[in-house]
């Protein structure tokens, strides 16, 4: 399975460089000689420096602006075996989607999409049966996440429908 850690949103200059949309805190991601997938094809970073919100990368395989074009829009990957290891408490965000979300003991939703680098913490979009919620990622409401049980257990549910 791949991971998406970046999106292409444009091109920059000339040289083949794109502008990244990085999905991933992991700041050492795009450094020179890092290996990265757009869709099947695995290219190598020939460098890649920060520009406002985000990153300027160019690949060893490309030097030209036409040759780029076709990636824009598109996700940059990386094999998930090449994700590395968390620290104790955290969660890769895939690993949220599909989790049950329960509130009272009972089962109110399941998440679908997590919304990231827009509010101050992450939103979690939660499919109920009535629709969609938007669920904010506070600890104060999240009392446990559980991925291999497969469940996220919140407080107050009713507060946000």
């Amino acid at each position: 399975m791949r991971i998406s850690v970046g999106e292409i949103v444009a091109s920059h200059g000339i040289r083949g460089n794109l502008k990244v949309n990085s999905l991933t805190d992991n700041e050492k991601r795009f450094e020179k000689g890092a290996k990265v997938f757009i869709e099947d094809e695995l290219l190598t970073i020939r460098e890649s420096f920060k520009k406002k919100n985000q990153v300027i990368i160019g690949f060893e395989e490309y030097d030209n602006i036409n040759d780029v074009l076709k990636f824009v829009g598109k996700d940059i990957t990386i094999d998930e075996k090449d994700l590395g290891k968390l620290a104790e408490g955290e969660i890769y965000i895939h690993d949220l989607y599909g989790l049950k979300v329960i509130s009272d003991g009972q089962i109110k939703g399941e998440i679908k999409d997590v919304i990231s680098g827009v509010y101050p913490n992450d939103v979690y979009l939660v499919q109920t049966e009535n629709g969609e919620v938007l669920l904010p990622a506070l600890r104060a409401i999240i009392k446990e996440i559980n991925t291999e049980k497969g469940f996220i257990e919140v407080e107050n549910f009713s507060d946000y429908e």
